[in-house]
């Protein structure tokens, strides 16, 4: 490989929140990496996704997992997207639009501080950390706190932190208000096709694949160079380079008849309360 990829690989850890993140959003660095170390564990109101995580992790074909065991805290999807208000913690969880039974946004937020505390015995002498996007790809909660965890670490600790240019349309305004805090991404890499499907089928047989059955990754990914003061002057990233998710074509259709017309209205009155606040 030439250009930035012997950079990126340098002393790499992948940090991510869930099973099967990792395999999803960084599949062209697995082999690369020193460690991936993955978040969560145990989702209260999901027994059987618990269990299965464990049969999953045990079987998981790199030796380099270090997996943290972290309860969810199960704020999935109480943001109010698509105009979150981001918080030091990550996004504010509305109680309004909770989702799971294990909803718990004081979890949520104290669990910023014990992430931060495991990550930095863990990140000692790394020098690049592949971590979440700020929008959390698909927008998700949990994925945006860990890459505020990561990112709050690597000023300290002195590592370059990468994020994946994945995004669905979800999460895209708060992509785009983030966008210049990115750099110009790496070359190219392409996904390890053969490694990425051995891990999506463990995932598979032990349930906890959280993702589509029939997704098809893309044959190469690039991530990110992330800077807390911004990117220098024409050095940031450009909307265009941003990769789009590929959801199946009766994603929004599905999303729609499952939201409630009440819970739909709740959402996009607290986004545009949010949205105002940001502003």
């Amino acid at each position: 490989m030439t250009g930035a990829a012997p950079a990126l690989f340098d002393r790499l850890a992948i940090v991510m929140a869930h099973p099967d993140d990792e395999v999803l959003w960084a599949g062209s660095a697995l082999r690369a990496a020193e460690k991936i170390v993955l978040v969560y564990g145990e989702l209260p109101c999901a027994p059987d996704l618990t269990e299965g995580r464990k049969a999953a992790m045990a079987a998981f074909p790199l030796p380099t997992l270090d997996w943290l065991q972290m309860v969810e805290s199960g704020v999935f999807d109480s943001a109010a997207w698509p105009t979150p208000l981001e918080t030091d913690y990550g996004v504010y969880p509305h109680r309004a639009l909770r989702v799971l039974n294990s909803f718990d946004p004081d979890r949520y937020r104290r669990q910023f501080d014990e992430m931060r505390a495991l990550l930095r015995g863990r990140l000692a002498g790394i020098r690049n950390v592949i971590a979440h996007g700020p929008w959390g790809e698909y927008g998700h909660e949990d994925h945006i706190q860990v890459f505020r965890v990561v990112a709050s670490l690597a000023g300290e600790m002195g590592f370059q932190l990468w994020v994946p240019g994945y995004v669905a349309p979800k999460a895209e305004p708060l992509m785009a208000r983030n966008l210049r805090y990115l750099g110009r991404p790496t070359q190219s890499l392409p996904i390890d096709a053969g490694l990425a499907d051995d891990i999506a089928q463990v995932y598979k047989r032990t349930k906890t694949w959280t993702w589509f059955d029939d997704y098809v990754w893309p044959a190469t990914e690039q991530f990110f160079p992330w800077h807390a003061e911004g990117a220098r002057q024409g050095e940031a990233a450009r909307d265009e380079e941003i990769q789009r998710i590929r959801l199946p074509a009766d994603f929004e259709k599905n999303r729609r008849a499952w939201e409630s017309r009440k819970r739909r209205f709740v959402r996009l009155m607290l986004a545009w309360l949010n949205g105002r606040k940001a502003s």
